[in-house]
């Protein structure tokens, strides 16, 4: 099989980390990246032996698939030229801004026959991958994901910037709807909200309770499943994951639970990522993330920050 030609738009941060990725993959060629800041496009360009453009749209003839990881406000226009022009596409969370072109990327991809991906990473976190077949109906979740303030993803809320990850695995998880939801944020150093809660109530009982923060001293990633089985603590960010199961004992009348490390494989969540679209595209694979799944997520964090909203407009009424 002939090498999958790719390219990179946007080479920021997180898109250099892409071009890295696809550059030191089997099965791909990175041919080129795209960039309005042609300096940093160059930059990566030359990093990794590839051309470069000003305008992506001046890429797209070289390659059969792209990275799309500019920023949030973008992804619908350019990622809607690429699918329509048949080349396949990874686009960062979140998928775009609205709902609505959520969908016209869902429509174009498939009226195109290409394959559209989501970059909700935390999926191939080597940690979620070890404990994913011990996840089974979870009763409660326990999220915590706090980090420190970057200008990175600033023009959007701490929603869509990082508890959207975590919408994206709760509702991976629990497949049941959200039938009420509570929620609070607060703009710290930036018009959007920098430190968001929310509780989630789904259909089938289970109850998840989410914090995200962009303005903490430390940073944290942990998630937590509490199910009949036993209790599941995944530490995202080391890649660790502890396993407290019921077993069949008990000492003094009483069952007991055993906690137990698991080993947890040595992986690079986003070179799982970009490995799995590669070889979605060259073996015509569903892709990991679809656009459905970046579509539900999306539609989720859109509820949150309206009630989110909603509470800050109350207290402020409250307060004059």
């Amino acid at each position: 099989m002939n090498p999958i030609n790719v390219g990179v738009i946007g080479t920021g941060k997180l898109g250099s980390f892409h071009a890295g990725k696809y550059h030191r993959l089997p099965g791909c060629r990175l041919v080129a990246v795209a960039d309005t800041d042609s300096r940093k496009a160059r930059k990566t360009a030359k990093k990794y032996d590839a051309a470069f453009s000003g305008d992506f749209n001046e890429i797209l003839t070289k390659v059969d698939a792209v990275t799309v990881a500019t920023p949030t406000s973008t992804h619908y226009d350019i990622a809607l030229v690429c699918l329509k022009r048949g080349i396949h596409v990874l686009v960062e969370k979140p998928v775009c801004e609205t709902p609505e072109q959520a969908k016209a990327l869902i429509a174009a991809s498939k009226d195109a026959g290409v394959k559209l991906q989501v970059g909700h990473v935390e999926r191939f976190n080597p940690a979620i991958l070890r404990a994913d077949r011990l996840i089974n109906q979870p009763l409660f979740i326990e999220v915590h994901r706090l980090g420190n303030f970057s200008k990175r993803g600033t023009d959007v809320d701490v929603v869509l910037d990082l508890m959207i990850h975590d919408i994206d695995l709760a509702l991976h998880y629990v497949k049941s709807p959200v039938t009420h939801l509570s929620a609070v944020g607060v703009p710290v150093l930036t018009k959007h909200g920098d430190i968001a809660n929310v509780r989630l109530e789904f259909e089938n009982g289970c109850v998840a309770n989410l914090t995200a923060s962009r303005v903490s001293r430390e940073k944290t990633r942990k998630f937590r499943i509490f199910q009949e089985s036993g209790y599941l603590s995944i530490d995202l960010l080391n890649h660790a994951v502890t396993w407290v199961k019921k077993v069949n004992r008990q000492v003094l009348g009483r069952p007991i639970i055993l906690p137990r490390n698991l080993n947890v494989p040595k992986k690079d969540a986003l070179e799982e990522e970009v490995t799995s679209f590669v070889r979605s595209v060259g073996e015509n694979l569903p892709v990991g993330v679809t656009g459905e799944d970046g579509l539900k997520a999306l539609e989720l964090a859109n509820r949150i920050k309206d009630r989110m909203l909603e509470r800050l407009e109350t207290f402020a009424r409250k307060r004059r």
